[in-house]
């Protein structure tokens, strides 16, 4: 079968419309047989990388070579079959794009499915494709896994090429991948980390008791019930307090830093078409040169200390779990108020491993009136394939 033939009816609004992008496999490899999609901010060969905005599509050139990470799944033997809907310049994590629609959310079909990777989380979700390739910055994996019942992996920083991504906060962006099972985050894992799932060996799981709180009682009861399943394990388990000093110190270093490198990218572009951006987008773009280079070195000092501070916590061995994100997902149609202030409580969940660096899957284990709620293990530095077999051990298949 060639791969035209295979490209999927789009019945979830997953991919860029009128672009019909196929790539077949470079050989076989431990991926045959199987297919992906990636997300509208990786260079495909042929294709312009388009940023979730059709301006910048038809301003900017076509991609002479393939991004590495991509390359490396095509050399495995795997299928491309297309470029997904992101957010534009990948700046939201809720996943409606002002020119694309909004892909959908298969299992709560009237909620968001959470960006800024939402085409390939709806790609996956929706069984469009086998795995899809997403990136994060501040949680545009975690949170579309964590809202559409899916897998979501952020590795450790630097971990997997970045080379040929249209970045937007260097020093927080990471390639990440969706699946729908543990074995088959795993088995891209090995692919794109370059080794084996190791057996799963862990001495001590930490509660972050500040993100397990919630008001509402019927989330805190199904919280509880997994918290107390875990006490059945023979690993100590222990209870913290993550956010300290406070979250807010977490998620202005990195904001702070995160506009002033995404200003720094392609500020100078984004100042002359803010009119080609969706307003809720646009808004926030058209504040990103408010961050003084004071500023951002202010924080960087900052996201030292923290990155300090949480690194004596958590070490090889060690797993921080907590939810993925403070709910299920919001419904459509929110104000730009709303979804604002949503955000920045969203964004206690997410602003650890971003700011630090570190690995994180999200695992679909909860749900709450029918929709996913996500569970996230975080590790150490470089402990990306212990929390690929923590999936494996504690997935649903």
């Amino acid at each position: 079968m060639k791969p035209a033939d295979m490209k999927p009816i789009d019945t979830c609004n997953a991919f860029v419309p009128g672009e019909m992008i196929t790539v077949a496999p470079n050989r076989e490899g431990k991926l045959s047989s199987l297919t992906f999609a990636v997300k509208e901010l990786y260079d495909v060969k042929g294709f312009v990388t388009g940023a979730g905005n059709p301006r910048w599509k038809n301003t900017h050139p076509i991609a002479q070579t393939t991004a590495p990470a991509v390359e490396m799944l095509l050399n495995e033997g795997a299928t491309l079959l297309g470029k997904t809907i992101s957010d534009e310049m990948a700046f939201s994590l809720d996943g409606e794009n002002f020119h694309y629609g909004t892909p959908l959310n298969t299992t709560c079909p009237d909620r968001i499915p959470g960006g800024s990777s939402s085409g390939s989380a709806a790609a996956v979700a929706g069984s469009l494709v086998d795995f899809a390739l997403g990136t994060d910055t501040a949680g545009s994996m975690r949170i579309p896994a964590s809202y559409c019942g899916i897998y979501g992996f952020r590795p450790t920083h630097g971990a997997v090429p970045l080379e040929g991504v249209h970045l937007m906060a260097p020093s927080f962006d990471v390639v990440g991948w969706f699946a729908r099972t543990p074995d088959m985050l795993a088995r891209v894992g090995s692919v794109l980390l370059g080794s084996e799932t190791p057996e799963f060996k862990v001495d001590k799981f930490m509660i972050a008791r500040d993100l397990f709180d919630t008001k509402d009682a019927s989330i805190a009861s199904k919280y509880d019930a997994f918290i107390s399943s875990l006490s059945k394990l023979s690993v100590e388990i222990a209870e913290i307090e993550l956010g300290k000093p406070d979250f807010s110190t977490w998620i202005e270093t990195l904001r702070n830093i995160q506009w002033w490198e995404l200003n720094q990218a392609h500020g100078a572009w984004v100042s002359r078409n803010l009119d080609a951006f969706g307003a809720e987008i646009g808004g926030r773009l058209e504040k990103i040169p408010s961050v003084t280079r004071d500023e951002m070195e202010e924080k960087k000092q900052v996201r030292k200390q923290l990155i300090s501070q949480i690194e004596s916590l958590v070490s090889p061995g060690t797993i921080i779990i907590f939810p993925t994100a403070p709910g299920i997902a919001p419904f459509k149609g929110r104000s730009i108020d709303e979804a604002r202030a949503s955000r920045i409580n969203t964004m206690r969940h997410t602003c650890i491993a971003a700011v630090a660096g570190l690995p994180q899957v999200s695992m679909p284990l909860l749900e709450q009136d029918g929709c996913p709620l996500g569970i996230s293990f975080m590790g150490a530095r470089g402990q990306d394939s212990q929390l690929l077999a923590a999936a494996q051990i504690f997935g649903k298949g």
